[in-house]
């Protein structure tokens, strides 16, 4: 990289796509194996980094804190717990084992990177099946499982230098581009549907989904939006 872009190669690409992007690209493969660098890669990661993204804002609006503001553990014997009967609790534990179990496995970053997606699946289906997104409460007994799976999030990626604080960029130098994107054809959707041009509506949700991308419709006529499934 120095040869091609001069002394000051790293530091430019640190400075356009953001040293958080550049970290997972490089976890998501085993430090023996060999990392093609390229903006395919960048832009794979970018896109990945964004489903966290998203649900810390949704965690944000849930609990009303601050995912970056969770006590993070700084020992494994620290972040044990014991889940009892909660399902999702049950459902972290395993995660966080099997995270950690890869990780004692010579440092394998890219097992860990997959059980940090199962995580936030985990997560993000919890909210769903009990419509967190409508609890006014933060007391509520369901909202202190989910602040306390997310917690695991917050320790396991802590491990890996990732979501330590607000990344200064989402997506380096297209920073931007695809929430801009996604809430123009969100207000299409919207105004096909205000005409009932329900076909129209449909195949905007349905091309997104075929792209992994989930539209959520919720109270007061807002629509929010997330890259992966419905869990």
């Amino acid at each position: 990289m120095s040869r091609s872009a001069g002394a000051g190669g790293l530091a430019d690409v640190i400075a356009s796509q953001g040293g958080e992007r550049i970290r997972f690209f490089l976890l998501k493969t085993h430090y023996r194996s060999t990392v093609m660098y390229g903006e395919e890669g960048l832009a794979e990661a970018a896109t990945a980094l964004e489903a966290f993204y998203r649900f810390f804002e949704r965690f944000q609006k849930v609990t009303k804190q601050r995912f970056f503001n969770l006590p993070a553990p700084t020992t494994r014997a620290a972040g044990e717990f014991e889940p009892g009967s909660d399902a999702l609790l049950i459902a972290v534990h395993k995660l966080r084992a099997s995270f950690l179990e890869k990780m004692d496995d010579d440092f394998n970053t890219g097992g860990a990177i997959a059980d940090l997606f199962d995580l936030v699946r985990e997560l993000n289906k919890y909210a769903d099946q009990q419509k967190l997104d409508e609890v006014a409460d933060v007391k509520d007994a369901r909202v202190k499982s989910f602040v306390r799976a997310a917690s695991v999030l917050r320790e396991l990626s802590n491990i890996l230098g990732l979501f330590r604080s607000t990344p200064a960029q989402r997506g380096g130098a297209s920073e931007g581009v695809v929430p801009k994107l996604m809430q123009l054809l969100i207000d299409l959707r919207a105004e096909a549907r205000a005409k009932k041009d329900f076909a129209t509506g449909d195949k905007i949700r349905n091309t997104l989904a075929e792209a992994s991308i989930t539209l959520e419709d919720r109270k007061g006529g807002a629509t929010e939006w997330r890259i992966g499934g419905g869990t």
